[in-house]
């Protein structure tokens, strides 16, 4: 299967932004005080995102994002980041977690891993609290 720029980009868009199933809906279905776990969830997301776009910028000799940038900038950054990326950059090989994949695998697992928190968050939305 063939992944282009384009195509990764929109995958991570999707689940960063898209109205239905992504970061932001998930986040924006919270109506009041957020279960503790959300707070963790968000946090993990930014380390694992900034921790797969360092590796990517190490492979591929381009930007890694802004260390200061929080979830919502870093999640709009990295669509762009991957739409930016060429063909060369896509199929560059590199190793996460002990695992030898190309930039386009890891990207895919990076979309495949946000979406599944933001179900998790979902999830937690409107979960009762206890004290």
């Amino acid at each position: 299967m063939s992944f282009g720029a384009d195509e990764l980009a929109t995958l991570l868009d999707e689940a960063n932004h898209a109205p239905w199933e992504s970061v932001r809906a998930a986040l924006a279905g919270i109506d009041g005080q957020p279960h503790p776990r959300v707070g963790w969830l968000t946090s993990h997301l930014s380390a694992t995102k900034r921790d797969f776009w360092a590796q990517i910028a190490a492979a591929t000799g381009t930007s890694a994002p802004d260390d200061a940038a929080g979830l919502t900038r870093l999640m709009a950054w990295e669509v762009d980041a991957a739409r930016a990326l060429n063909a060369d950059a896509l199929q560059t090989r590199l190793t996460h977690s002990g695992q030898d994949m190309t930039v386009t695998e890891m990207l895919r697992l990076n979309a495949r891993h946000t979406a599944w928190h933001a179900g998790q968050i979902a999830a937690l939305a409107n979960r009762a609290r206890l004290a």
